[in-house]
């Protein structure tokens, strides 16, 4: 209601400075005045609140930029309570809960009054069609009434010869379609509005049927043309960044930042890599040029379509392999690499699916981290505007629990890749640390180092003690 009346003041004003020096405003005006004043009002105090949480916590806006991959600029014009620069839809409300986590007012009501006093832009339904004045001028029923069927036939002689002089346009000068259709149709309507008065067609009823007045519009000719772009869009899907999805919105990982995370996840051709909620497909593509075999789930299916046309432009349809689907659900077990760029609460759902994959496999995420879960990996990319940042997370294998190593026992905690314990020997207990890259294992007990591998229920390895050096190993 506050936006609604916000617009209509403002509209208000803007036609008090184009018509009338000295503005008097009614009653209802003076509402609506007050009303987006007090709107105002409750959204500077909301952003005062938060930057005095976060001040209270001692918290700089850097340290919370930081933690949250969120642009410092952005998180103070928050709280200066200017969003033009923020994003819409779902990553609106992603960054405002991890600011809000950050500075300790968390939960749904403060992300709903943040909705509610910050709504995304959107164009407001009304019922007058609030057209140009032209174009409203053309829809009364009165000019409707006076077309025949002959000014049809000649909106089609206009149709055409544009059509033709387009198709010329953009061979010749090799741009786009729409484009020189577009400029032609200028063009056309102007030089034949100089030379004749009115269009080609229309010169040509005039011609054959001089008792007809008739000025062919050019609305008709611009409804024509945008009717044939609509089709034409329709059948040629192309995707928009920052475009809603189920769960994401759509914003293209950068060239170079793909490739960086192929290297980084050192991709061969005995690889199977996958992507959840792929977009276009540029992860699983880049994959299968390096001849690995991929698949990308998405959710959305003329993405799923765009992928496999561009992945047979590629040359690698037969490697690169899209399905429409909910990443969430999707079987992900043969995968040994996967290739992502989501948001730190998907990634934490997708964790424990993550953790339950072949220990060894490698994860590559493209700017946010997954919670938790330190990564073995963090590189900045070189010659990079933005999503700069690639992470490398190596599944490890699960090893907490209760070993023998012959008559002694080694109890293991896991957080992760990290690992931490005991080795009883003989009534005496050893401290025990170490950590995991896949399936190998690295321990410290005392003076004894231990180098091994996991193979399920079995650990087999070598115990360094000084010089000595023997075999080692434990099950379970």
């Amino acid at each position: 209601m506050a936006a609604a009346s916000e617009t209509a003041f403002v509209q208000h004003h803007d036609d008090a400075l184009t018509s009338t020096p000295r503005l008097v405003l009614t009653d209802t005006q003076r509402a609506e005045r007050d009303v987006v004043a007090a709107a105002a009002g409750l959204r500077h105090a909301f952003c005062t609140q938060l930057r005095e949480a976060r001040e209270r916590r001692g918290i700089a806006l850097h340290t919370i930029s930081e933690h949250t991959k969120i642009s410092q600029g952005l998180l103070a014009d928050l709280e200066r309570c200017e969003l033009s620069r923020w994003p819409s839809g779902i990553y609106r409300r992603a960054f405002f809960r991890e600011y809000a986590a950050m500075v300790g007012v968390p939960g749904e009501s403060t992300v709903s009054e943040f909705v509610r006093l910050f709504p995304d832009d959107r164009e407001q339904p009304t019922s007058e069609l609030l057209v140009p004045g032209p174009l409203r001028l053309t829809l009364a029923r009165s000019f409707w009434r006076q077309l025949l069927p002959i000014h049809a036939l000649a909106a089609v002689v206009d149709l055409a010869a544009i059509t033709i002089g387009a198709l010329v346009i953009a061979q010749v000068a090799h741009i786009n379609l729409w484009f020189s259709f577009g400029v032609m149709a200028v063009v056309y309507q102007t030089v034949g509005t100089f030379l004749r008065g009115c269009s080609l067609g229309t010169w040509w009823l005039r011609t054959h049927r001089r008792r007809l007045r008739v000025k062919m519009p050019l609305l008709l000719l611009l409804l024509l043309a945008t009717a044939a772009s609509a089709s034409a869009q329709q059948s040629t899907f192309k995707p928009e960044v920052g475009q809603a999805g189920k769960d994401v919105v759509w914003v293209p990982t950068p060239a170079v930042t793909v490739e960086r995370m192929l290297d980084i996840a050192k991709v061969t051709p005995q690889d199977f890599v996958m992507d959840l909620g792929s977009g276009d497909g540029r992860n699983v593509i880049g994959a299968a040029k390096r001849g690995a075999n991929a698949l990308g789930v998405e959710y959305n299916p003329d993405m799923v379509e765009l992928s496999k046309r561009l992945a047979t432009e590629a040359g690698v349809a037969d490697k690169a392999q899209f399905v429409q689907g909910d990443m969430f659900i999707a079987d992900i077990s043969k995968a040994n690499v996967m290739a992502l760029f989501l948001l730190p609460s998907n990634l934490l759902r997708l964790r424990e699916k993550f953790l339950d994959l072949r220990p060894g496999s490698r994860i590559v995420s493209n700017t946010f981290s997954i919670q938790d879960w330190t990564a073995d990996e963090t590189v900045t990319v070189d010659n990079c505007e933005q999503w700069c940042t690639v992470m490398l997370y190596i599944v490890p294998a699960k090893v907490g629990g209760t070993w023998r190593v012959g008559s002694d026992v080694l109890e293991l905690k896991q957080e992760y890749q990290m690992v931490s314990g005991t080795l009883t020997s003989g009534g005496q207990s050893t401290a025990v640390s170490g950590s995991l890259k896949g399936a190998e294992l690295t321990l410290k007990a005392g003076t004894r180092a231990i180098t091994a591998n996991v193979q399920g229920n079995q650990i087999n390895g070598t115990v360094t003690d000084g010089s000595a050096k023997s075999a080692w190993r434990a099950t379970r």
